[in-house]
């Protein structure tokens, strides 16, 4: 994917977030992610965090347990599940966070088993949406 055609998905992926979504709490970062909040079909709260900034793939992060149903290969997709956090050393000692600090205090997917997609095309953002908004309200927490 060209430097252009990314920049280009990015925002397509956005104006679709910003379209159906409400921003998280926290806000959104100016240049690195979007933080979203919104509710399945189901009254389920959702959290999704996309990655914005323009060296990076565009990578949606979103609630493991809410992703199940997709397929395994339909998306590229990267699980990161909650034992692998803070087993990273700090500069400082101790351990540091092991994700995207956009996530850290989000309080359904800071400390949660997620997936993290790679999106090739707006199709498959609403896949991923597609999916969470069938989430059932079995997920605590949430805004």
């Amino acid at each position: 994917m060209t430097e252009g055609s990314r920049a280009n998905l990015k925002r397509a992926i956005v104006s679709r977030l910003d379209s159906i979504a409400e921003e998280h709490r926290l806000g959104h970062q100016a240049a690195y992610a979007n933080r979203y909040k919104m509710r399945s079909l189901h009254d389920a709260p959702i959290e999704l965090m996309f990655e914005k900034h323009p060296e990076t793939e565009p990578h949606l992060w979103a609630l493991a347990a809410q992703v199940a149903a997709i397929p395994k290969g339909s998306l590229v997709a990267e699980p990161y599940p909650k034992a692998d956090l803070y087993k990273v050393p700090a500069k400082g000692g101790g351990m540091q966070y092991g994700r995207h600090s956009a996530l850290e205090d989000m309080t359904l997917l800071g400390r949660a088993d997620l997936v993290r997609f790679t999106l090739r095309s707006v199709a498959d953002l609403d896949v991923v949406l597609s999916a969470v908004m069938q989430a059932k309200r079995q997920v605590s927490g949430g805004d």
